[in-house]
């Protein structure tokens, strides 16, 4: 039986999608597989429990077997920390040692979610690496690519963990940064004895969020239909320059939600001859009939926020950097990215999958 841990070194890089993705992929290929997320910092509270959203989601989504309470063994709220400060010790390495025993019960692979970063888990002896020193799980790291200070973090990792460090999936790479991640930076990494599993360019469509999400963030009101909320953003413009120059720039980005003051109107009108998903007006200004009317044609929402722009699109931008995956459409475009950018043979023989 097989073990991989996914790990990250940051927040928001794809690490739950990638866990998904593997699975349902390892499901295709014929593999019995089971999930297990060890450590749960962020957790939701409902009228009867307490659980980890995204574990509860990938246990549906797969339709495994074992209980919630095997797949996500140990919740730490503030409670939980609270007790620990004060003195109180808890048997959490064994509650996680009997969690992946009942997990990995007659599986080929069971694939295990890490932490956002290699300090989460400190508190209860938890931490990346001594979850996977505890259940012998090599490690496959996840990171997103910005500049070459990415590299920086990944051969950190090695020096980190050694051996256990299975090899590492390049996320979210700009188009123009491509070719130079696949000419140089996976070579580098290669010679460096850090296999390079994947390299996955940035996808909009992952990367954006419904009208309907960044309007239950930020609040405000809404002014249209709702049935047009369904549209998707992928990128926020601010809308803060002359009117003569606002077009142009505006034309540069489609499926956009452009911020701007709420008196603005000609800025607004210039936004609604782009293509805009939406428009969201500050300082609580109502917006004229010209600009309502001309938003009711092109059935382009307008949402009305009280905070000034710099608030609203700090907020907004928040939103963006912790983008859900638990849509349809989602998932199926990060398993199609999977499928042609990575190498999935080499993976099964990394960690012994027989094929």
């Amino acid at each position: 039986m097989a073990t991989l841990y996914v790990a990250s070194t940051e927040t928001f890089v794809g690490k739950s999608a990638l866990c998904i993705g593997l699975l349902r992929r390892m499901q295709r290929d014929g593999f019995s597989v089971g999930y297990m997320k060890p450590l749960s910092v962020s957790v939701a509270h409902t009228p009867d429990s307490v659980l980890d959203e995204d574990a509860a989601f990938i246990r549906e989504t797969l339709g495994l077997n074992a209980t919630l309470d095997q797949i996500a063994p140990v919740l730490i709220t503030p409670s939980v920390v609270e007790s620990i400060l004060r003195g109180q010790t808890i048997a959490y390495t064994r509650t996680l040692r009997d969690a992946y025993l009942a997990v990995s019960r007659n599986k080929d692979i069971v694939v295990l979610e890490g932490t956002n970063t290699w300090s989460e888990g400190a508190l209860v002896d938890l931490t990346a690496d001594q979850v996977t020193d505890l259940l012998q799980a090599p490690g496959l790291l996840v990171t997103r690519y910005g500049t070459t200070l990415n590299v920086d973090t990944i051969l950190s990792v090695q020096r980190y963990v050694g051996d256990r460090l299975l090899g590492v999936l390049i996320n979210q790479i700009e188009e123009p940064q491509f070719d130079f991640v696949q000419s140089r930076v996976a070579p580098f990494l290669e010679s460096r004895g850090i296999p390079v599993f994947g390299m996955l360019p940035h996808d909009p469509l992952l990367a954006g969020v419904t009208v309907d999400e960044l309007l239950e963030h930020i609040g405000g009101q809404l002014i249209g239909q709702r049935v047009w909320c369904t549209r998707t953003v992928e990128s926020l413009m601010i809308g803060a320059m002359g009117a003569d120059a606002s077009l142009s720039f505006f034309r540069r980005r489609a499926n956009k939600a452009v911020i701007t003051g709420g008196d603005r109107s000609d800025l607004q009108l210039a936004a609604l001859e782009t293509n805009t998903s939406a428009l969201v007006l500050t300082g609580n200004f109502r917006p004229s009939p010209q600009v309502i009317d001309r938003a009711e044609e092109r059935q382009v929402p307008i949402i009305l926020v009280p905070d000034d722009t710099l608030v609203t699109v700090d907020r907004a931008e928040r939103l963006f950097g912790r983008v859900r995956f638990h849509k349809a459409n989602k998932l199926q475009r990060f398993a199609e990215l999977l499928d042609e950018y990575f190498n999935f043979d080499r993976l099964y023989e990394a960690v012994g999958l027989p094929r």
